[in-house]
């Protein structure tokens, strides 16, 4: 029988410790494999939650992705040409629950929305490009929640 992913980090984790935490004998190597441990646990967290994580996530990037598409209609057409490009390129949804694909389905809604940054980060800014405003505001705010919600608190500074 092949076990689980989740249940092979668990088996590593345990005979990690098993085997070497009774050969550290100073209070730094027992600190830094106490931390290591706590590593594990960080891996462990979101592993149950992978796939339906990342579903969700890309439905709400090509929800965001349309959200631009819309308002790329209120700009001047030769300014908008290469975003409308950038959108038109968007892969269609991963044919598969394998977390490879819904991986690789996620970086490149990411790596889209990367690649609209130029013109979303000055409608701020721009009356010219004001229409993407609201877009602009949905899209950061989505990735300020994400960056929050990934935030590994003993990895912080």
């Amino acid at each position: 029988m092949r076990p689980y992913p989740e249940e092979v980090v668990r088996v590593i984790q345990a005979g990690i410790a098993a085997h070497f935490a009774p050969e550290l004998q100073s209070t730094y190597s027992q600190a830094q494999f106490a931390f290591s441990m706590i590593l594990f646990g960080v891996i462990q967290r979101d592993l149950d939650t992978a796939v339906p994580d990342l579903i969700e996530d890309s439905k709400v990037l090509r929800s965001l992705l349309a959200q631009v598409s819309s308002a790329l209609d209120g700009i001047a057409p030769a300014r908008a040409a290469p975003a409308r490009e950038v959108i038109a390129a968007l892969p269609g949804p991963a044919e598969s629950l394998r977390l490879s694909a819904l991986r690789a389905e996620n970086e490149a809604l990411r790596a889209a929305i990367g690649q609209l940054a130029p013109l979303l980060e000055p409608a701020a800014d721009v009356n010219e490009i004001a229409a993407l405003r609201p877009a602009r505001d949905a899209v950061f705010a989505h990735l300020l929640a994400d960056a929050r919600r990934r935030i590994v608190p003993i990895l912080t500074v």
